[in-house]
């Protein structure tokens, strides 16, 4: 069995294994924040075996979920219904939400309870894309995200995949409010590449 690794040398002379693609930061409310690998200054692609993705971002409207969606072919984003399969749970006031069990949708929610507006209350995240196509099993993800509220904060963990026919990767993701609703201004999201 071969081990690759990576040493702290090599990550010295290569300057860092996480590269920066794009940064979208709101300068208006927004109903999405989308990265497609047919954007000129995007790179969404197999170019990198995983993507990251880190925000912090505030809906417009109080009590509204989190989705996201994929394209498959860096243009068109993918709403198809039993396209999405997600799981997540949280703690909220001392207490487990119910585990959403792996549910088939036309969207990954990675909010297990809705988010607030007032000031003060926010969501931040970081997602990771698995693209690899070396072991077959391309377009998972998992995601860390934490949600202020009013009444306190929920940590919450989800991850899914993406089960549209075909072992095209990934090219594409939108992240968005619920109900046709808005992020404000202000609010932003990071993409990166992880090298190796």
């Amino acid at each position: 069995m071969a081990i690759i690794k990576t040493t702290a040398q090599g990550l010295a002379s290569d300057a860092t294994n996480l590269v920066h693609i794009k940064t979208i930061t709101l300068s208006s409310s927004s109903t999405a924040i989308t990265f497609l690998n047919s954007d000129s200054d995007v790179t969404f692609d197999t170019t990198y075996n995983t993507y990251k993705f880190i925000g912090n971002v505030l809906h417009a409207t109080d009590s509204t979920a989190f989705y996201v969606r994929v394209s498959h072919d860096g243009t068109n984003l993918n709403s198809s219904s039993s396209q999405y399969k997600y799981n997540h749970f949280s703690t909220a006031d001392d207490a487990y939400n119910t585990p959403n069990n792996d549910g088939l949708s036309s969207v990954w929610q990675i909010s297990a309870n809705p988010a607030g507006n007032a000031t003060g209350e926010h969501v931040n995240f970081e997602m990771t894309i698995f693209n690899d196509t070396n072991l077959g099993t391309p377009r998972h993800f998992t995601n860390l995200m934490g949600v202020r509220t009013d009444n306190g904060s929920e940590p919450t963990i989800a991850s899914g995949r993406y089960i549209a026919s075909g072992t095209n990767t990934i090219k594409g993701i939108t992240f968005f409010p619920s109900s046709s609703r808005s992020w404000v201004a202000n609010s932003v999201i990071r993409m990166y590449g992880v090298k190796g």
